[in-house]
């Protein structure tokens, strides 16, 4: 198939639901060119805006936990910081973007999934692997790339639900010849339950409200598109440290965009700015933390001939603290990239090499590249092989942050392999990946952030889906053995098995499913108040069940039921976890 640039088929992903379901799944930041899942030599998976509905998940985090080598350590419910680990890599090591640009806090060095509103959302591609040779830094377990609403037609939704949950948002959207508008808004509250019992005997609750506003148009000379989203919110915590228990998010993005494809080449050009302000206080005390970071993005896609396309581009982004308390040493840096790549299909063959030189203004130049090749078999089977470099560089915080920050601190550098059986069927899709990651100035934090000379990851991962008649089952399994090669120790919160299982019926009028997760036991690092190790956290099970029912064309109704046996667990020390947790949806589609 030809290729498209990665801005164009944003434009894709809006197509009705009716026209997505006959063509094949489309992975768009997996190389940075459109291919279908089936032929990516990455180990993928996509939820389309369906997809996410059809879980029922109550937010973003608990959707990622739910995919193959993904794991989620909460602190709390929903609203309070959830830690996301990619096949072992600390939090930071997943790059988020959002419509394309980097994504999350300059002074914590990631994105706070669980402020991002599902219900912003109309796509999501998780890579898991190293893109960083695609997107620079943060890139080094994996990649979740989130496409924001593309309203096609008027839309409501409205929840209850346990702890005080209420939720609805409302989408609206309008035609005028090449012109398109789009807008979205929601809201959510929940008085949530206490997240440390052994801390404060109150309910830690949140509130969010979000916004978005694009427009699309479409000329002889390109396609033009902006759009502007504003997230709000505030979430309740405990904390041993200080008396502040409350924190106030204020994320904002703004992208300007253009893409034109003539013959066989391929332009696209992005602007974009994000704020991201995060305001802790308490009866006593007040600590805002805001950042800023402006982006430009280029690239060029040339198909050179059958089956062999190149793509050139580059790539500018400044960071800066503008608020912090307390003020840091350092408050902005800029980085400057280039970056060029190929994707190439003979016969049974595919290939894919990319290269990527980042020059930070603090470090100097970062290298990183990618090489990949599968070989078909037979139409359905594929083995792939695939090894890359990726790096981090600290965030501010790490170098920074009196008393812990270290500014003699080196970017995290690692080396991964990756080896990979895919079957695609029609109604059998499996996969069986083996990987590894050695990790070389890991970055660790005790009294002091400090650089740890060795990691390694080494792990397995499962996945298959079937459907049969109107049944339809999902599988993944992952094993993953993660150490400090220095002091001999587990990484901190990885379990070493994962299951996720999901089974359902489907009909003219009613659908239902079932959900089994479990998670096994898990190390939780060393603790300074009692100078040795806290207890491994234990594993757990976890079971679901959800059905929803269409009671016009337009009205559907739905519901779920969480943690059916009300077990008590945690994924990480001293934090509370939710119990049986009930929510009712009504979903309104229109015209």
């Amino acid at each position: 198939m030809s290729k498209y640039t990665l801005a164009a088929l944003a434009v894709a992903t809006a197509l009705p639901a009716a026209y997505a379901d006959s063509i094949e799944t489309l992975t768009i930041y997996s190389s940075r060119q459109v291919q279908t899942v089936e032929q990516s030599l990455a180990s993928v998976t996509v939820l389309e805006r369906e997809d996410i509905l059809a879980r029922q998940v109550q937010d973003l985090p608990a959707l990622l936990n739910q995919l193959p080598g993904v794991t989620i350590a909460r602190d709390g419910g929903r609203g309070q910081s959830s830690g996301v680990f990619i096949r072992g890599g600390n939090s930071g090591h997943t790059l988020v973007l959002v419509d394309g640009v980097r994504t999350g806090s300059a002074t914590l060095g990631q994105a706070s999934l669980a402020m991002i509103p599902l219900d912003m959302i109309e796509r999501i591609e998780v890579i898991r692997g190293p893109r960083a040779a695609w997107y620079g830094s943060d890139a080094v377990a994996g990649v979740i790339a989130i496409t924001t609403r593309r309203q096609q037609q008027t839309e409501f939704n409205a929840g209850v639900g346990s702890y005080g949950l209420l939720e609805s948002d409302l989408g609206l959207q309008h035609q005028q010849g090449s012109l398109q508008l789009q807008a979205n808004v929601g809201y959510s509250r929940a008085d949530g339950f206490n997240v440390q019992p052994a801390l404060d005997p109150d309910k830690d609750g949140y509130w969010q409200r979000f916004a978005r506003f694009g427009a699309a148009y479409q000329s002889d000379i390109g396609h033009f598109h902006w759009h502007s989203h504003i997230n709000s919110g505030r979430y309740d915590f405990d904390t041993a440290w200080g008396s502040e228990d409350r924190s106030a998010v204020l994320q904002r993005s703004h992208v300007l965009g253009w893409q034109h494809q003539l013959g066989q080449t391929g332009h696209q050009l992005q602007l974009s700015r994000n704020l991201d302000s995060d305001t802790t206080f308490g009866p006593d005390s007040r600590s805002p933390f805001s950042t800023a970071r402006d982006e430009v993005n280029y690239q060029l896609t040339q198909t050179v001939l059958a089956g062999l396309d190149v793509l050139l581009g580059a790539n500018w982004y400044q960071e800066e603290v503008a608020k912090a308390a307390p003020a840091y040493e350092e408050s902005k840096r800029n980085n400057r990239a280039w970056f060029t790549g190929l994707n190439y299909q003979l016969e049974q063959w595919l290939f894919e090499a990319a290269i990527r030189q980042d020059r930070f203004s603090q470090y100097g130049r970062e290298r990183t590249w990618q090489l990949a090749a599968g070989y078909y078999f037979t139409e359905q089977w594929l083995l792939r092989v695939s090894r890359g470099t990726a790096f981090q560089v600290p965030s501010f915080n790490q170098l920074y942050w009196p008393g812990f920050g270290n500014p003699d601190l080196k970017p995290e550098e690692s080396v991964s392999n990756e080896i990979a059986l895919r079957y695609s069927g029609l109604q059998l899709q499996s996969e069986l990946v083996l990987f590894e990651r050695d990790v070389t100035n890991l970055i660790q934090g005790g009294e002091q952030a400090e650089n740890v000379l060795l990691a390694t990851v080494r792990g397995a991962e499962y996945s298959l889906g079937m459907t049969q008649d109107s049944w339809q089952h999902q599988l993944a399994y992952t094993w993953l053995d993660s150490r400090n090669e220095q002091s001999g120790e587990p990484l901190q919160r990885r379990p070493k098995h994962s299951v996720n299982v999901r089974s359902g019926w489907h009909g003219e009028s009613w659908q239902w499913f079932a959900t089994l997760d479990y998670q096994s036991a898990t190390f939780q690092g060393f603790d300074w108040n009692s100078n040795a190790n806290h207890p491994d956290l234990g594993g757990f099970t976890l079971l679901g069940v959800g059905a929803s029912y269409q009671l016009t064309p337009q009205w559907q109704l739905s519901a779920k039921l969480d943690n059916l046996s009300n077990k008590t667990y945690q994924t990480s020390i001293g934090y509370a976890t939710a119990g049986r947790t009930l929510g009712i949806r009504v979903r309104y589609l229109g015209f």
